[in-house]
């Protein structure tokens, strides 16, 4: 059962080898977070954090690549400090570009997102939400892409969540067919979850164990309609020891221009979902849930840039069927010396918890 990654490990050290020292590139960015929550009892709690994301350009060869990234983060009492400090891999892959179709092995991000602010058909539900990805996106896989034309393309995909354990009982597959017909970019899809699998919340690691679908196919569509974007999405939820389930996604995206430099962008979207295998979904945003079985969802973001440097969003989420609900204005400017500060406002509010809570951030991209 270990062959695989030492295998793996082998053809990495080989690669390294290989490539020409001088030719090794690095990237990525540095920064650290002060978050804060006012509770409607009057606590109140703080977290200061700081973290680094690195990657790893190495040169080809020939049609295979090598790609490493990984995150570290920590209190900013020091990376050194065992409380709190974590390690996650982000990437550790090889890709080989065959003639007919592409081959990568080894942890590599996963997503079948299509635009919309949350995806009910992603291969792993809730790898990302409102443009924010968290760590279950990335895992352990062996991904087989074959394109078919310029807008067409087969993928499938065989993930380990439980690590490289070639049982059949831990392995999840899928399989995603991406089409374009007059217009519009369709896709269909279908996943076969592995047992006992888990759903990320957000972060750098998995909440914990969350009851999610064990089979699921879905169906996504986006185009033009007019001057509007549209998209939407199906998706149908069953298998053994779930609850039978479906979700309903419709969108649509807007741009308009005030003047010759600015544009206003919006974008709507409703979903449905049924049942509460879904709620790995939502992930940072389950407070929303009124502990119904059936869920609708209204979201909104309004964005604007105030200048090249600056700009201003507005997000909120709306559960109609609990009277929940949630506002997030937020402000992004990029400071002198490329540090990119990122301040943002959460208020909940309804039957659920309610509470305010600030976050805000600096980063350095190199």
């Amino acid at each position: 059962m270990q062959k695989l990654p030492i295998i793996l490990l082998l053809v990495i050290c080989g690669t390294l080898i290989a490539a020409p020292v001088f030719a090794v590139e690095a990237g990525g960015e540095v920064g650290f977070s002060y978050a804060g929550t006012w509770f409607k009892n009057g606590n109140y709690q703080d977290e200061l954090t700081d973290y680094l994301n690195l990657e790893l350009y190495l040169p080809p060869l020939g049609e295979t690549e090598l790609s490493y990234a990984f995150r570290v983060g920590a209190p900013l009492q020091g990376l050194t400090d065992d409380e709190g400090t974590s390690y996650f891999t982000k990437k550790l892959y090889l890709k080989h570009r065959f003639a007919p179709f592409h081959l990568t092995v080894g942890r590599q991000p996963v997503s079948w997102s299509f635009g919309s602010l949350l995806n009910p058909v992603d291969y792993t539900l809730g790898a990302e939400a409102f443009d924010e990805e968290t760590s279950s996106k990335y895992t352990d896989a062996v991904e087989v892409y074959i394109p078919l034309n310029w807008n067409s393309s087969l993928a499938l995909v065989t993930s380990f969540p439980a690590g490289f354990a070639l049982e059949a009982e831990k392995m999840k597959w899928g399989i995603r067919g991406r089409f374009g017909v007059k217009g519009y970019d369709l896709t269909f899809n279908y996943v076969q979850e592995a047992e006992g699998a888990a759903a990320g919340a957000g972060g750098d690691g998995l909440i914990g164990l969350v009851p999610i679908p064990r089979q699921r196919v879905g169906f996504t569509f986006k185009g033009d309609l007019g001057d509007l974007g549209v998209y939407g999405s199906f998706g149908h939820y069953f298998g053994e020891g779930t609850e039978k389930g479906s979700s309903y996604l419709v969108g649509v995206d807007y741009s308009y221009n005030i003047d010759y430099y600015s544009k206003l962008t919006m974008q709507l979207e409703y979903l449905g979902l049924d049942g509460n295998n879904l709620l790995p979904l939502l992930g940072p945003y389950m407070l929303l849930s009124s502990g119904k079985e059936r869920m609708d969802l209204l979201s909104g973001n309004l964005a604007y840039p105030l200048d090249d440097f600056s700009s201003i969003m507005l997000t909120a989420i709306a559960n109609l069927d609990g009277n929940n609900y949630l506002i997030v204005p937020s402000y992004q400017n990029t400071l002198p010396g490329n540090i990119d500060m990122d301040l943002s406002l959460l208020f909940s509010l309804g039957e659920g918890v309610n509470f305010t809570a600030i976050d805000i951030g600096l980063s350095y991209p190199f």
